[in-house]
């Protein structure tokens, strides 16, 4: 799952209604290397529940049960971790995780430019693809005639090995791998969707990015329902259905504030958020312009042309109108450019 655009980590406050907490509420764990891990209340009472049915017609059984969540929890947590750490690798900052019932979220905080949010969300996969090589060695070592790997993360059965060592490296394979698969998968905001995103923005800049990784992932978001609703009757048919109208809905609001803000918004702190509508710097050396550069210029000039006819109009109908006609969106966009127009008379100021 993505790691930086929820927020139920959060302390939602002291509250003495039980079914709040068990909505909101979070458990806390333990904190190392800087970063506090968190339990959302709901997953407690999953794993509860998973124990409480695992011996029922279907169920795997209590100590096959108790080794999944195990397992699953160990491996979702050190996948954060992977989070976490790619994040600090590029310069930035990671402090919360919050092991929720469909996985873990890290609360990552890399520089907003293409290449650091390409390793953070890399990070996580990374670190599923070490472990799964890890589990396929000791399988293969106890296991030699009969490894016991199972590449279809989906399928229903469970002939694991009976041996203690090829019992726990079974679980710990097939579960990672499932997690790396469905990881990979180019819906937004999973890390397979982010990893897409930021490729994207190394030639299209972020808001077309975003906005192309949001549309890949709402049509993926579509299909993952419908093969959830094909398999309703399996154990995974109404998980997948679940997290299909959570990353729907994120792609859906990213995608609308998106369109509502406009490529100009993404130009402001001086963070290469839209690297196809800038001019690069010009350095020292003049060098012949390129191809892709005089490209860029283009599109940075129907930008500005395009942001200076939506100013006009929203001055219009202040004047016809007065302020109190302006839309929520409408008087942001003329505090930005407001903004920006004071940022660039200061620096005007200071070279003179």
């Amino acid at each position: 799952m993505g790691w930086q655009d929820r927020h139920y980590y959060r302390d939602q406050g002291s509250s003495s209604n039980p079914l709040m907490w068990l909505l909101s509420g979070s458990v806390p764990l333990f904190t190392v290397f800087g970063i506090r891990v968190r339990m959302h209340a709901s997953l407690l009472l999953l794993i509860i529940f998973g124990l409480a049915t695992s011996e029922m017609s279907g169920g795997m059984g209590i100590t096959n049960a108790m080794t999944f969540s195990l397992v699953l929890f160990s491996v979702v947590l050190v996948h954060e971790f992977g989070h976490c750490f790619a994040a600090r690798s590029v310069g930035g900052e990671a402090h919360d995780i919050m092991m929720w019932p469909l996985g873990g979220l890290a609360y990552a905080d890399a520089p907003n430019r293409p290449w650091p949010q390409f390793v953070t969300a890399a990070g996580g996969p990374l670190v599923n693809v070490i472990i799964c090589i890890l589990a396929a060695g000791v399988l293969w070592a106890t296991n030699l005639h009969n490894p016991e790997i199972h590449w279809n993360p989906l399928s229903s059965g469970f002939d694991y090995p009976k041996d203690a060592i090829g019992y726990y490296a079974w679980f710990t394979f097939t579960i990672s791998w499932g997690l790396l698969l469905f990881n990979l998968v180019p819906i937004f905001p999973l890390d397979g969707g982010r990893l897409l995103q930021t490729l994207l923005w190394f030639k299209l800049g972020y808001y077309r990015a975003s906005l192309i990784a949001c549309m890949v992932g709402m049509i993926g978001s579509v299909l993952m329902a419908m093969y959830g609703l094909a398999s309703f009757g399996s154990w995974f048919g109404l998980v997948l259905i679940f997290i299909a109208v959570s990353c729907f809905m994120t792609c859906f609001q990213l995608r609308a504030q998106l369109k509502a803000a406009g490529p100009w918004e993404f130009q402001d702190e001086g963070v290469d958020y839209s690297a196809s509508l800038w001019q690069p710097e010009e350095t020292k050396k003049r060098k012949k312009m390129s191809r892709r550069a005089m490209k860029r210029l283009r599109r940075q000039a129907q930008a500005d042309e395009a942001e200076q006819a939506r100013i006009d109009a929203i001055l219009a109908k202040v004047s016809a109108h007065g302020m109190h006609s302006l839309t929520w969106t409408e008087k942001r966009v003329l505090k930005k450019a407001t903004e920006r127009q004071r940022r660039r008379e200061l620096e005007i100021s200071r070279e003179r």
